[in-house]
């Protein structure tokens, strides 16, 4: 597959897991909107490894990879946070987009801080 199709993959996943970010602000489809934000984690997880692939960089991966897995936990464990009540949940919404938007920048540009 091309580097892409898994570009395409990875944003698809995103866009699943910010639905799941989304259910969060509405408590009767909570449950199956996190079943979505979990498929959507998981997709660009695994997308995310295959440009890695693609671009050749698995066996040496450079600290902004790393950083990205470490964000990436980060936002798969967002939602316990407003489960457990000990952050709302508009402001795990608010996190993650946060998160997100360092994920992007960091995807994009291939940089660290």
């Amino acid at each position: 597959m091309s580097l892409q199709f898994y570009h395409y993959l990875h944003l698809i996943g995103l866009i699943l897991v910010f639905v799941g970010y989304g259910g969060l602000l509405s408590s009767e489809r909570a449950r199956s909107a996190m079943m979505w934000h979990g498929i959507g984690l998981l997709v660009s997880f695994v997308s995310g490894f295959g440009m890695l692939a693609k671009m050749g960089i698995m066996g040496s991966m450079p600290l902004w990879v790393w950083i990205k897995i470490a964000l990436w936990l980060v936002l798969g464990f967002l939602p316990v946070l407003a489960k457990k009540k000990i952050l709302s949940g508009p402001s795990v919404v608010k996190l993650a987009i946060l998160v997100g938007a360092a994920l992007a920048y960091l995807g994009y540009f291939k940089a660290v801080i």
